[in-house]
């Protein structure tokens, strides 16, 4: 019988997946010490900072009364802009400008950056999408009309929060100030799936989109390694996210809370129930 080899795999991009890994690492030394993490970001994030968006964003940022960041990603990539033109958020924030995000990772990554939590708009955490920020904003703003909305985030996505600003007659302007480079699929980086056992491995999945070009890659059955998602588990970060694993062919899925700190512990739960299983 082959040895016991459990492994996880973490699909974010390689910025964003440090301190998850390190988690993780902490979390799971005590259950099985050598189980393998390893990293595969089937996305990468590419910042724009040409000159022509950097001048958008500054002026956007002055003038807006509501900024709204999609993502973590938006987040790190407007801030090294605003760095890479020699400003500071709090030169170009408006007075008074309320800030809204989808999720608590990124009101966490606000405030590392050393933003007020009082003036971030933010769903609870079992709400922590679109329609949840949504529930929030109507709750906190009335007079649309004399909104000065911003949306920063990256290529595509997040048209269901754009048409419903634009239904209340919210004044929007959009920038998208990164793009989301699927790994390729010839990339080597795909054989460090080669030698896991699929039975005894867990894919934490954070994007949809990224679970979509998982997906396109285990169409291609002629490529090597062929990736059997069928027997694995998939531990998903969101409710959709675990709808998009479903429909690829994941059968094994839990939801986990899509902060850090609930990822890592849920992976050393999983881990820790592989273990006793294993004989």
């Amino acid at each position: 019988m082959k040895a016991f080899e459990p492994a996880i795999i973490v699909t974010r991009p390689t910025g964003q997946a440090r301190r998850l890994i390190e988690l993780m690492q902490a979390a799971t030394q005590a259950i099985y010490p050598s189980v393998q993490i390893i990293s595969l970001p089937l996305l990468t994030i590419i910042p724009k900072n040409d000159s022509e968006l950097l001048t958008k964003l500054r002026n956007a940022l002055q003038q807006a009364t509501l900024i709204i960041f999609v993502s973590p990603n938006a987040i790190e990539c407007t801030m090294r802009a605003i760095d890479d033109s020699n400003s500071s958020w709090d030169q170009l924030l408006a007075a008074k400008a309320r800030i809204g995000v989808v999720g608590q990772s990124s009101q966490e990554a606000l405030i590392r950056h050393g933003v007020d939590q009082k003036s971030i708009l933010v769903p609870a955490q079992d709400e922590s999408d679109s329609d949840g920020l949504w529930k929030v904003l109507q709750t906190n703003i009335s007079d649309w009309p004399k909104e000065s909305v911003l949306i920063i985030k990256g290529e595509g996505g997040r048209e269901t929060l754009i048409e419903q600003l634009r239904s209340v007659s919210a004044g929007l302007e959009i920038l998208s100030i990164y793009s989301r480079v699927p790994l390729d699929l010839a990339s080597p980086l795909w054989q460090s799936y080669a030698e896991t056992q699929p039975q005894h491995t867990l894919w934490t999945l954070t994007s949809s989109e990224a679970v979509r070009h998982l997906g396109e890659r285990c169409k291609a059955l002629n490529r090597n390694p062929k990736i059997m998602i069928e027997n694995s588990y998939a531990l998903c970060s969101h409710s959709n996210i675990a709808n998009a694993a479903r429909q690829i062919g994941f059968k094994n899925i839990s939801v986990c809370e899509p902060r850090d700190e609930s990822i890592s512990r849920s992976a050393a739960v999983w881990l820790a129930e592989q273990v006793k299983r294993f004989p």
